[in-house]
C-alpha cells in the first residue's frame, strides 16, 4: 500500500498552523520537573490527590512524574494524567523550518546530486558554462517538487 502525499494546499495549511506554534514554541517547552508536577502543584494537589483521581497508587504517580521528567513516559499515561488534572494532552511535532523550505532544500540536494557527475565532467572538459548547469539544477529541483515522494527515495534522500 503506497501513501499519497498531501496536496500543496493541505501542506500550506499545515505550514500555517505550524508557523503559529513555531512563533511561541517556548511556551510549549516542558517545565524542568514536567507538566504533571507543575500543574499538580499549581492546583494545590498532592501526589495522593492525583493518585485518587487516577485510581492508582501514590507511588505510581511518583513514577509517572519521574518518567515524564526523563522522557520515558507513554502518551497514554500523559493523556490519563491530563484528564485527571482537568485538561487534555496536546501533542505536536514542530519542524524547525516551514515544510516548503525543507522540500525545496531536499529537491535542490537531490538535483545537485543528480547533476553532480555532469558538473564534474563539464569542469574537466571546460565545456558549457556552469551557470547553465546551475539553471538546469534549479529546473530539475522544481520538477522534483512536483512529486515530493520521489525526493526521499532518490540519491541523497536522507
Amino acid at each position: 500500500m503506497s501513501e499519497r502525499p498531501i496536496s500543496l494546499l493541505a501542506r500550506k495549511q499545515l505550514d500555517r498552523r505550524l508557523n503559529v506554534i513555531r512563533e511561541d514554541i517556548q511556551l510549549l517547552e516542558r517545565p524542568r520537573a514536567g507538566w504533571i508536577v507543575a500543574l499538580r502543584r499549581a492546583l494545590g494537589m498532592t501526589q495522593a490527590h492525583l493518585a485518587a483521581r487516577m485510581v492508582i497508587s501514590r507511588q505510581a504517580i511518583s513514577q509517572l512524574e519521574k518518567r515524564e521528567a526523563d522522557g520515558s513516559v507513554t502518551m497514554q499515561a500523559l493523556e490519563q494524567a491530563a484528564q485527571a488534572l482537568g485538561g487534555r494532552l496536546v501533542y505536536a511535532i514542530v519542524p524547525d523550518q516551514p515544510l516548503t523550505r525543507t522540500l525545496e532544500e531536499q529537491a535542490l540536494r537531490v538535483a545537485t546530486r543528480i547533476t553532480g557527475s555532469v558538473r564534474h565532467t563539464m569542469r574537466l572538459e571546460d565545456q558549457e558554462p556552469l551557470s547553465d548547469l546551475d539553471q538546469r539544477t534549479e529546473d530539475l529541483a522544481q520538477e522534483l517538487l512536483a512529486s515530493p515522494t520521489r525526493l526521499w527515495s532518490m540519491p541523497d534522500g536522507r
